[in-house]
């Protein structure tokens, strides 16, 4: 997630009502090193508000680790009814999409298990480079294609939202700044990883940008 992005969402969690998005279900949270570490503003602007006022989250992903509260695929139906009779009102799912095969049935996954009325916020982005976790799919939609990937909901808000450029990132830290260029001099270590150095580097001064809704269940 970037950080306009999370900002975006903030504002948005932040002008609801909060007995109707909480308990919210994080799908695809990754770790508490992801969120709190690697990119802290997803904790900083979208997490810690809810936390600091006892909302209740929980973060679910395949990965057994530290900060995920419910680890399983929710590829398993049994896993997936399971997580509907939880009784979450929203669920918040960002990036997740366009590394997926299986979007439509994600989609459907997404308002099964929230309660009627609930809310979805869903984000991918719409440029941005290719990012391999493990696939990327190159899906870039805009609000109305987002939103038509889910049933039975209304758009509440939607916005492609600019969200700065891979330069403002990688200065954010001087020891990535450094790495990030170290790395282009070694293209023979994990070359996965190196191709992937080299897709960002268009972006330098390009800003990416990220579709963001938030749709109600009908």
């Amino acid at each position: 997630m970037l950080i306009e992005e999370a900002k975006w969402f903030n504002q948005k969690i932040s002008n609801l009502n909060p007995d109707d998005i909480f308990p919210m279900c994080n799908i695809g949270s990754s770790t508490d090193v992801f969120r709190k570490k690697e990119q802290p503003w997803i904790d900083e602007y979208v997490f810690k508000p809810a936390r600091d006022k006892n909302r209740i989250v929980r973060h679910l992903d395949v990965k057994d680790a530290t900060g995920v509260d419910i680890v399983g695929d929710i590829s398993d139906p049994h896993f997936v009814e399971k997580l509907s009779r939880i009784g979450f009102k929203s669920v918040f799912c960002s990036n997740l999409l366009e590394h997926v095969k299986n979007r439509d049935e994600i989609c459907n996954i997404l308002t099964s298990i929230i309660t009627p009325g609930g809310y979805i916020f869903l984000s991918c982005p719409f440029m941005y480079p290719f990012h391999a976790d493990p696939i990327d799919t190159m899906f870039r939609p805009d609000v109305g294609e987002l939103a038509k990937q889910l049933t039975n909901v209304h758009i509440v808000h939607g916005d492609v939202v600019i969200c700065g450029t891979y330069m403002n990132y990688i200065t954010r830290n001087p020891l990535v700044f450094a790495k990030t260029f170290i790395r282009i001099l070694f293209p023979f270590y994990r070359p996965m990883g190196w191709f992937a150095s080299l897709y960002r580097l268009p972006w330098l001064f390009r800003n990416f940008q990220a579709t963001c809704i938030v749709v109600r269940k009908n």
